[in-house]
């Protein structure tokens, strides 16, 4: 279960609405995010600008009577217009595009794209790997209780925070998931430790699964899960941020990016555009001495859960934001505390 927030009840009432915690406000109002960094699913006409060609696993359909190409991409896709991608991801069975049969069953996908917006200011460039860097932020460190990250991407004022992503660069591990099969298994021990360990502190839990192809050292296997974290559901269910975590994989490198935002700011459209512009750069010449594990980046709490391989953000969001209430709690205690002893004083 989450941390607790006991102490929170000596706050009082003056902390629902918005919590100042040491110069972070957190603002209750409900999410509505536009999106930033939209994925465009019309391939029709790509921008001159840097981009990166994203495919999305949708999952599965069966055929039944009466369906025809573009019913089930309206369905599907969201579109009908978008039928030819239902080709492109079934060549072996979609041989004759006007011929379709009940009980045949497709693979469901659809590529788009992301415009490299920030891509012109060079991101990120940490000699083995580089990504790109949301505009507007900044890398530090951050601590929370036992949350804490030692590379840490953030855009605010001085003492507050639109949002931040911790982010964590490794070694491939042999536990990471590979593909549409490993990653179902890793959305359902997710969800059902979700459920399980916070119950309804967790809402609007969301999937994602693309492939980044043809796109040199960028390529490889992105993994996206998003959420409705409530702050304190029991004391200010008002309280609540939108998280989401995304996983890459490359040929030798795995990058983790949790984050999260109070305000209406697509978390989700920056996460997944930093995981997918994230890029290997792989030394042949010094195959066996390539390594990123010897530069100590961490997420911490490090906790162990049901997908081995992945860290788990809810570990991570539920310590940082209960010790951000715990002492926001302590400091309004303090002066009705130091009022009292000077009163009892005199």
């Amino acid at each position: 279960m989450g941390l607790g927030l006991q102490s929170l009840k000596k706050a009082g009432a003056a902390i629902l609405g918005v919590v100042f915690l040491t110069g972070l406000i957190l603002p209750c109002r409900e999410i509505l995010a536009a999106e930033q960094y939209p994925f465009i699913y019309d391939t029709t006409g790509l921008p001159e600008e840097p981009y990166l060609i994203l495919t999305e696993t949708v999952g599965e359909y069966t055929v039944h009577p009466g369906d025809s190409l573009w019913k089930i991409a309206e369905k599907q896709l969201g579109d009908g217009n978008f039928y030819p991608q239902l080709i492109a991801a079934n060549p072996d069975v979609l041989t004759d595009p006007d011929l379709i049969y009940p009980q045949t069953r497709l693979h469901i996908s659809r590529t788009g794209y992301i415009r490299r917006a920030e891509a012109a200011r060079g991101g990120l460039q940490m000699g083995e790997y580089s990504f790109d860097m949301p505009y507007g932020g900044t890398v530090g460190t951050m601590q929370s209780g036992e949350a804490g990250g030692n590379f840490v991407l953030s855009q605010g004022a001085a003492g507050s925070s639109d949002w931040q992503i911790a982010c964590l660069v490794q070694d491939r591990t042999a536990e990471a998931p590979e593909g549409d099969s490993d990653w179902q298994t890793y959305t359902q021990q997710i969800t059902a430790y979700a459920r399980a360990q916070y119950g309804a502190q967790v809402s609007d839990l969301h999937f994602e699964h693309y492939r980044v192809d043809d796109q040199g050292d960028a390529a490889g296997e992105l993994y996206l899960y998003s959420y409705i974290w409530q702050i304190s559901p029991d004391d200010y269910p008002e309280l609540t941020c939108r998280v989401c975590a995304g996983f890459k994989l490359t040929d030798h490198l795995q990058a983790e990016f949790i984050g999260y935002t109070l305000d209406d700011y697509d978390i989700q459209g920056c996460i997944r555009y930093v995981t997918a512009s994230f890029e290997e750069h792989f030394d042949a010449e010094n195959a066996e001495t390539f390594t990123v594990n010897n530069s100590n980046m961490c997420i911490t709490p490090e906790t162990d859960w049901p997908p081995e391989g992945m860290y788990n953000s809810f570990a991570y969001i539920d310590e940082f934001f209960t010790s951000l209430l715990n002492r926001a709690a302590e400091q309004k205690s303090e002066p009705e505390q130091k009022g009292r002893y000077h009163s009892f004083t005199e």
